[in-house]
């Protein structure tokens, strides 16, 4: 029964990080990670290994649905920053069994931005992916220096607030919601 519970919640926050960066086109999505990032700590300290990555592909099946146009780089890029959350998460051992580490998920998800971040730029910039009017009018060294590096550097204070975030949120008030059900002793 909790496993459900967990799965179903993981679920329902990816509907709700593709509910929130849906309607909007790009740059202003990247900007949005401020959302993503807790959302997928949250999916990561819920369900443990994979949770994250879970989450991730609800948000890039949903945005892949809305943003055909986009696709499969909404597809990619959201299970790739959900394995990272949960790549980190579980390599700096953010969550042991019911401790929480605050610095750990501050970090994981700080590195797993920065690194989510860098890779897509890279990506769209190698690719010479148009991303609508503000691409197409500046040069590479333009949309690096004007566009890129500030979404790079948002990319990372949002991912290191969000672990934090995530952490707090996850210790204060959702912690003991998914403690695993004791029976009663006969």
């Amino acid at each position: 029964m909790t496993d459900r519970r967990k799965l179903m919640t993981a679920t329902l926050l990816g509907v709700a990080i593709a509910l929130i960066k849906g309607p909007f086109q790009w740059p202003i999505t990247d900007y949005l990670i401020i959302v993503e990032a807790p959302i997928l700590g949250l999916s990561f300290l819920l369900l443990g290994r994979g949770g994250a990555t879970y989450t991730g592909l609800v948000n890039g099946l949903l945005q892949s649905a809305v943003k055909v146009n986009f696709f499969p780089l909404d597809l990619v890029f959201g299970v790739s920053y959900g394995v990272l959350v949960d790549l980190f998460g579980t390599l700096l051992r953010a969550r042991t069994g019911e401790t929480t580490s605050i610095k750990r998920m501050t970090l994981a998800l700080g590195l797993a931005s920065t690194i989510a971040g860098l890779s897509i730029a890279y990506a769209v910039i190698a690719l010479n992916i148009n991303l609508g009017p503000v691409t197409s009018s500046l040069t590479a060294s333009q949309l690096v220096n004007l566009v890129y590096i500030p979404i790079i550097i948002w990319g990372v204070l949002s991912g290191t607030l969000g672990g934090f975030i995530a952490a707090k949120v996850w210790d204060k008030n959702l912690k003991a919601r998914f403690r695993p059900v004791q029976s009663p002793v006969s």
